[in-house]
């Protein structure tokens, strides 16, 4: 009895797997594997508080889109840069009480480990992706509360350097806003 049906000989199943396999990898490797670029314009603030474009700029992915989120009750402000549907960096401000020292809020609370701090002052402390600030607020706050900030890139590690110039800025912006008031 003849068979109807064509089959495939092995060795052209196998060759063809090969093919398949090889090629999203040849394609890749001759498309120059240029780096992906950033397609939208850096912000110049984190949600409304002054931070310089060159500050927040190694702090933020390659995309095509960035928005801003603010959220937070009253003495907690959160401000959340995103790109393309992700969060790339979070910023906090909020009210603590009066005694409360940058330590409590950097180890305590946001979690820094003292073997990965790159850098510690009486006003910040400092990681590879975060840092913590004293704000100075010429007066004390509604019954003698203290300010601190929070930087953190959520993606990646910008360095420490970048964290110390974004949290120097950042801090010193909301020093001179309303949130010291």
């Amino acid at each position: 009895m003849p068979q109807s049906r064509s089959r495939f000989p092995l060795r052209r199943v196998v060759g063809l797997l090969a093919v398949l396999a090889i090629g999203p990898a040849v394609t890749a490797c001759s498309s120059g594997d240029s780096p992906a670029k950033r397609e939208y314009a850096t912000p110049s603030s984190l949600c409304g508080t002054a931070v310089s474009s060159s500050a927040l700029e190694p702090l933020l992915p390659a995309g095509k889109k960035i928005s801003s989120v603010r959220s937070g009750p009253a003495g907690f402000a959160r401000c959340r840069l995103v790109v393309d549907g992700q969060v790339a960096v979070t910023s906090i401000v909020e009210q603590w009480k009066s005694g409360t020292t940058l330590s409590d809020v950097a180890y305590g609370t946001y979690g820094i480990k003292s073997g990965s701090v790159e850098k510690e002052n009486t006003r910040y402390v400092v990681t590879d992706a975060q840092a913590v600030g004293r704000i100075d607020c010429g007066k004390r706050g509604k019954d003698g509360h203290v300010v601190f900030a929070m930087v953190r890139e959520e993606h990646g590690t910008a360095g420490a350097a970048a964290m110390e110039k974004v949290i120097t800025e950042f801090t010193d912006s909301v020093s001179a806003s309303k949130q010291c008031a």
